[in-house]
């Protein structure tokens, strides 16, 4: 029984050898690796856990119903509407495609069988990335033999929109090669030349795949038969006078940066360190990419040979966008690095919005205390700090007075400088003036009219990507455009519905206003930079922990496995996960750390000339003193076994 397993003492006879204090420690870790198993795992009997899986069917029976219930009135609400969303599309094509037969089996409708009449051929690319639904609505147009499929399973990074790698995986170990396949095969045409990178990025690959990828790990053996292959031609040049660049096969080299911030503070908040973190590894990016420029690092353009890179050719890959993207781009900005960061989101958090909402909330109602002191510490009131501090000061100095209400008595107080009187007085009355206007102009004009009044619009074309900033209000005033064409009518209603907006979609996307010849260093999430090429790619924040954030909500689901729910008892007022939720957990951890390594091996492979990786350590010498040990006890125990 694996809770009564007991582990053998050690020998009494006192031994020395070098791998004694090594050995036991191993052990202990195995103990330990153990034990947790055992806890997590069996914790109950057979009796009791199929207990809890019947109490908690009943309850689930309850959800499903509810679930039925509100797709039934979903789908009748869009019915009188006349919409559809994208999954909708998928599933009436099922219906229209497949039908049951009397068996139970899948098989083509009539439609189905006049579209295998039609198509002669069918093509299907990214195929590692295809679902249930679209094999399906595939097979029941196919006539079994007209299928051509392209892809590569080590870039099926798209598991949590239902992608099934082992779709493909299964007609990839059963079709043939052309030397093996008779003729009911399927074949299989293998492309392992890659026409993109130079050796030094392939090598790269090749050697951190062939370690870590595995069938059990990954879904795929990463052999030799699986190599990148140098198919790419990057002509050799020869060194000219002095400003020649380095010898490429030296400047091409790919390089691992592991920034050590070992702390001295223990007791520091860890959201606080990943963020500092970050500004330090964003810095030291930035330093490479000025090095980079500086040192005129030679890139081949097929249209005119080699040339000096330029800030276009660089790309910042990270595996999530939210927190970091703004953090590199600060930084980057900082070091005069022109930067684009198409994040897909951050509208209503940019400053330029956030400063023009705040201005037309307190146009509506000036009695707001954050968008007031937004506003007065921004471009447009040009209030310091001290100077809001010295109005707080002024003010009554009751605690349930708003900051208005201080602004007013201030500006009456003899301890109040004239010139700051003077720029109290001048802000109040543009905002007098402003809220008089608001009565009777269109709102989109009258937003417009603020724009070149404060001389904002101006003013944030000559910050750091002004550009993009100009065209976010430009988007704004369109927004209010639309509104305005609308029955809804006012200032307060499209503050209301901006707010609305906000909450319903999270966010809203950024104007886009650079191109793909805008001199910039990119910084995208490595999903996004799927099929796309760059001669350098600096991939960084390698040291964040995967997020299995998901594995800890009450139910999960999974394709194949089914429900996994948590044990809730309502009268003891405890819960517990039943045995398959912790099934679905373990599956769910090996799919993603899988998913994980397919992403790593799609950052890596982006690169044509030169990768960059980065990362954080918070005590380097510690862990490369505990790998060093690892691998120490690995190669002893290779060598043990030779001898025997």
């Amino acid at each position: 029984m694996v809770t009564t397993v007991k582990w053998g003492t050690w020998p009494r006879e006192k031994v020395e050898s070098f791998v004694k204090d090594q050995a036991k420690e191993k052990r202990d870790q195995v103990k330990k690796r153990y034990n947790k198993i055992k806890d997590k795992f069996f914790t109950a009997n057979l009796e009791q856990i199929r207990q809890d899986m019947t109490e908690m069917y009943q309850k689930l029976a309850c959800l499903r119903d509810l679930i039925f219930e509100f797709e039934t009135a979903f789908a009748k609400e869009k019915l009188e509407k006349n919409v559809m969303d994208f999954h909708d599309i998928e599933h009436f094509a099922l219906k229209i495609l497949v039908q049951t037969g009397e068996n139970g089996e899948k098989k083509p409708t009539e439609v189905a069988l006049k579209y295998r009449e039609k198509f002669k051929e069918i093509a299907i690319d990214e195929y590692q990335d295809s679902n249930l639904i679209q094999e399906y609505i595939l097979n029941m147009i196919s006539n079994g033999n007209n299928l051509f499929m392209v892809g590569d399973v080590k870039q099926s990074i798209y598991k949590f929109r239902q992608a099934r790698p082992e779709l493909f995986l299964e007609k990839y170990e059963s079709y043939q090669i052309k030397e093996n396949k008779h003729d009911e095969d399927d074949l299989k045409i293998q492309l392992f030349k890659n026409f993109r990178s130079r050796k030094n990025v392939l090598d790269v690959t090749n050697y951190i795949f062939e370690n870590i990828m595995s069938k059990r790990l990954g879904e795929i053996t990463y052999n030799e038969e699986e190599y990148l292959n140098l198919g790419a031609n990057f002509p050799v040049v020869e060194k000219k006078e002095e400003e020649a660049p380095k010898k490429l096969e030296t400047q091409h080299k790919t390089s691992l940066h592991i920034i050590d911030v070992k702390q001295k503070e223990e007791q520091e908040e860890e959201e606080f360190e990943q963020v500092e973190n970050a500004v330090l590894e964003a810095r030291f990016v930035a330093k490479e990419i000025q090095k980079l420029i500086k040192d005129k690092f030679q890139v081949y353009d097929k249209k005119v040979g080699y040339r000096n890179i330029s800030y276009k050719d660089i790309v910042i890959l990270l595996r999530s966008t939210a927190t970091l993207a703004p953090i590199f781009e600060k930084e980057l900005n900082n070091c005069n690095i022109p930067t684009f960061s198409d994040t897909g989101s951050g509208y209503f958090d940019s400053t330029e919005i956030q400063t023009i909402l705040s201005l037309l909330k307190i146009i509506d109602n000036p009695r707001q205390d954050i968008p007031l002191v937004s506003v007065l510490r921004s471009q447009i009131g040009k209030f310091d700090d001290n100077e809001l501090i010295r109005i707080k000061l002024n003010g009554e100095g009751t605690k349930k007075e708003d900051f208005y209400t201080t602004f007013l008595q201030a500006l009456q107080k003899e301890e109040t400088s004239n010139a700051l009187k003077e720029k109290m007085q001048h802000f109040l009355d543009k905002l007098t003036e402003w809220r008089k206007k608001n009565e009777y102009m269109p709102l989109d004009e009258f937003i417009w009219q603020i724009y070149i009044e404060t001389g904002y619009y101006q003013y944030v074309g000559l910050m750091p990507n002004g550009p993009l900033k100009q065209a976010n209000l430009k988007m704004l005033f369109e927004r209010a455009r639309e509104y305005e064409k609308a029955s809804f009518k006012g200032l307060f209603y499209f503050i209301a519905y901006m707010n609305q907006l906000r909450r319903a979609s999270s966010d809203m996307d950024s104007a886009k206003v650079i191109s793909e010849n805008e001199d910039v260093v990119r910084i995208m999430s490595i999903h996004k930079s799927k099929g796309l090429e760059f001669p350098v790619v600096v991939l960084s924040a390698t040291a964040k922990k995967f997020n299995l954030m998901d594995l800890n909500t009450p139910i999960l689901l999974h394709q194949d496995l089914g429900i996994g729910p948590k044990y809730i008892d309502d009268v003891r007022k405890i819960e517990y996960p039943t045995l398959p939720k912790l099934a679905i957990s373990t599956k769910v951890t090996k799919e993603t750390l899988s998913e994980e390594m397919r992403i790593l091996y799609v950052a890596l492979t982006r690169a044509k000339e030169k990768l960059i990786i980065t990362g954080v350590s918070k005590d380097f010498e510690k862990e490369i003193a505990k790998k060093k040990e690892n691998l120490e006890l690995r190669s002893n125990k290779r060598s043990i076994t030779k001898c025997s």
